[in-house]
């Protein structure tokens, strides 16, 4: 019987092992910054991320994200994980950065789904210090233009159909090569709006939650509900990174911002330098 948060942990991948974190920080005011990343994309994806924080002497490490790495296992009838396997992935990760780092606070910093993992362990795990989240994201279909007909049909048919086909959701289907069980949970989230974990309580640690102007996978509107639902009012600064705001060799684009993220970096630097206590929506 397979519990509906766990994957059975015998299909899985192992839980990644602790990647030592020993670098000397250029900053000793700056926080250590674990990246969870997307939807089916490796960690090595944010190379150019890591390299913009270190501009700023900011230290940044991706986490790995399951079935998206180098010579691991992808998902198929035998590995399969759950949403909570990859929150449970990165407290791993939090474990392994506050064991070489003990004084160094931590920066989460989600993008896309990787925003919907860090806002769980955010609500379910003891909360780092602050966080970032990127284009992320409730995905109801309602928050979509058209009430997201595209969106319901992949919640409502295409997952459901292709995870009992073939027990995993294959590419080229969104998402995959994507889990069964992390992809019926997600369709779930699609089809009622609400997260796939426990959310009793808002979010109360300090946030940025960033969202990209005609966003068409995750609507600003989208992000106004994620943001909404899931954190205390307070806790939120609000930044939409509007198209006539995009410097050269920038971008706003859910995907493509990370190869362009010079000015992601800037607001999230500038978001941390300033006081705590006075959180505000900016747009």
């Amino acid at each position: 019987m397979r519990n509906d948060h766990h994957a059975a942990q015998d299909e899985g991948p192992p839980r990644p092992l602790c990647t030592p974190i020993r670098h000397r920080l250029h900053s000793s005011s700056a926080p250590l910054v674990l990246i969870a990343p997307a939807m089916a994309i490796g960690s090595h994806f944010y190379e150019p991320l890591v390299a913009e924080f270190a501009r700023h002497g900011w230290e940044a490490h991706a986490i790995r994200r399951r079935g998206s790495e180098r010579g691991e296992p992808r998902a198929d009838r035998r590995h399969d994980w759950s949403y909570q396997d990859e929150i449970d992935d990165i407290e791993d990760a939090i474990t392994c950065a506050r064991r070489d780092h003990p004084e160094q606070p931590i920066l989460l910093l989600g993008h896309s789904l990787g925003g919907q993992l860090v806002a769980g362990h955010q609500l379910n795990h003891p909360a780092v210090e602050a966080m970032v989240t990127v284009a992320a994201a409730l995905p109801h279909h309602r928050t979509y233009r058209f009430c997201g007909l595209h969106v319901l049909l992949m919640g409502a048919v295409a997952v459901p159909l292709l995870t009992t086909l073939f027990g995993y959701v294959p590419t080229p289907a969104f998402g995959g090569p994507g889990a069964r069980t992390l992809m019926r949970q997600w369709a779930r989230t699609v089809i009622t709006g609400n997260p796939p974990y426990k959310a009793d309580r808002p979010i109360a640690t300090p946030a940025l939650v960033i969202s990209f102007a005609s966003d068409a996978m995750a609507p600003p509107r989208s992000v106004d509900i994620f943001a909404e639902k899931l954190f205390e009012t307070r806790a939120v600064t609000r930044w939409q990174y509007e198209h006539d705001d995009v410097l050269p060799g920038a971008s706003n684009d859910h995907v493509r911002w990370v190869r362009g993220s010079s000015q992601v970096v800037a607001r999230i630097v500038a978001w941390w330098e300033k006081p705590r206590a006075t959180s505000a929506a900016v747009r």
